[in-house]
């Protein structure tokens, strides 16, 4: 069972009337000792409980993904 997030940030999505990204935190997401994760949600309306889509990254994986996300968007 996934433990309590811890919000970092929320960002209106674009295109959206009430949409939005969630950036949040979770230690021991998956139980004792399971590393920490960073959590994506994108939410086309925040009505919603749950978000639409929802991402979970290690945070081995987190510097890499990031870099990513730079060049993913220096090519658009």
């Amino acid at each position: 069972m996934m433990k309590e997030a811890h919000l970092i940030k929320e960002i209106p999505l674009a295109s959206t009337e009430d949409g939005a990204i969630t950036v949040a935190t979770v230690k021991e997401p998956y139980g004792q000792n399971s590393s920490p994760i960073v959590s994506l949600g994108i939410w086309l309306s925040k009505t919603s409980e749950e978000p639409d889509w929802k991402v979970h990254i290690p945070v081995e994986n987190l510097d890499d993904v990031i870099e990513a996300l730079k060049e993913a968007k220096k090519a658009l």
